[in-house]
């Protein structure tokens, strides 16, 4: 026997208990999400600022250029970010003295873990520096082939906060511009930063540009449609030996690694420790890869130049002996990328 009225309580109570679900579990439909079991789960209040990983990114179009850096402070910033810290269980040397500046506009990237693949995503202009490295850590005798990101900016505060703490990118802000689709080909970043003195304010300054110029590079037209026929590509207009990756093992790395369209990176991860500053309160060496679903590549048939501004703030002359020049062969791609669950090579506090 019905009873009058419970149907419409019943509505009632449950038009209040749902946002309050919501609220508590940060869930749309109240359930609890839980970490693996062993880890605490992470608590998600307030704004959301760091969605978990994986996520997809789709139709990104990047232009990557090679430039020369100086492969001694290279070596010495992956000694310092890698080789110190882990007391050599993690070992990073560069591979040469070429590194990849990249301006990519992805169109969306989007979470894949349940409920935050329902929450929508976010558009990611960004300006990176990529090392090809070898790498070798504790569970491993050989050496393998990898990129470190060492500066990457942006202006998107929820990729730069999620890419920091999920990763350890070494995200920062910044402002990337891109060319037209008819005028001057040039590629610019302003950051935000400052030198060092006692009265200064952090603000916008230009760190980098790229111009494109007239002359015509030596280079003829191609279709390329993985990333092994990129670094083929890249590798012909670089060097004059095609054995440049001296290591067998590390050129096997790579070999694999390329062929299946998959990039793997290695990242320091860290967070400042609150009860003394100079510490950290979490330290991990952590590797993920991009694995790429789609993508479309060219070179680009014109000569570019690269101008470098001092910023002590965003030392990339000192840290990697970048500085103005005729850059080397350069790319527009247009892929999509999965950017999936890391591994911890090492941990400060033990396995």
């Amino acid at each position: 026997m019905s009873i009058p009225g419970v149907g419409a309580l019943r509505s009632v109570l449950e038009s209040i208990a749902e946002p309050i679900l919501k609220s508590i579990s940060g869930t749309p439909d109240g359930s609890a999400v839980r970490a693996r079991p062993g880890r605490p789960t992470y608590v998600d209040y307030g704004a959301l600022m760091t969605p978990p990983a994986p996520f997809r990114s789709l139709n990104t179009t990047l232009w990557g250029f090679w430039a020369s850096a100086d492969s001694h402070r290279v070596g010495a910033l992956c000694d310092k970010v890698f080789n110190q810290p882990t007391g050599g269980a993690v070992q990073c040397k560069p591979l040469s003295e070429y590194v990849m500046l990249s301006w990519g506009s992805i169109a969306r990237v989007v979470p894949e873990t349940a409920p935050y693949d329902r929450f929508g995503g976010v558009e990611e202009p960004q300006v990176a520096i990529w090392v090809p490295v070898a790498l070798r850590d504790r569970l491993g005798v050989d050496w393998r082939f990898a990129m470190f990101i060492p500066y990457m900016w942006l202006e998107n505060p929820m990729s730069l906060a999620t890419g920091r703490e999920l990763f350890g990118y070494p995200k920062s802000g910044g402002w990337p511009q891109f060319p037209p689709d008819d005028g001057p080909q040039e590629w610019k970043l302003d950051v935000f930063g400052l030198d060092y003195e006692p009265d200064a304010l952090a603000a916008r300054h230009p760190l980098l540009e790229v111009l494109q110029r007239d002359g015509p590079v030596e280079a003829a037209k191609a279709d390329l449609s993985s990333l092994a026929d990129i670094a083929r590509h890249a590798a012909d207009q670089l060097f004059d030996d095609p054995g440049v990756v001296g290591d067998i093992e590390v050129g096997a790395s790579m070999v694999v690694d390329l062929f299946e369209d998959r990039l793997p990176n290695v990242f320091l991860k860290q967070f400042r420790d609150v009860r003394d500053g100079l510490g950290a309160a979490l330290q991990q060496v952590v590797e993920a890869d991009y694995k790429i679903g789609r993508l479309e590549a060219s070179p680009l048939l014109r000569e570019h130049d690269l101008t470098v501004h001092h910023l002590d703030s965003h030392p990339v002359i000192d840290e990697l002996g970048l500085k103005d020049q005729r850059l080397g062969p350069a790319y527009r791609v247009e892929m999509d990328f999965d950017v999936g669950d890391g591994r911890v090579l090492w941990d400060a506090s033990g396995p």
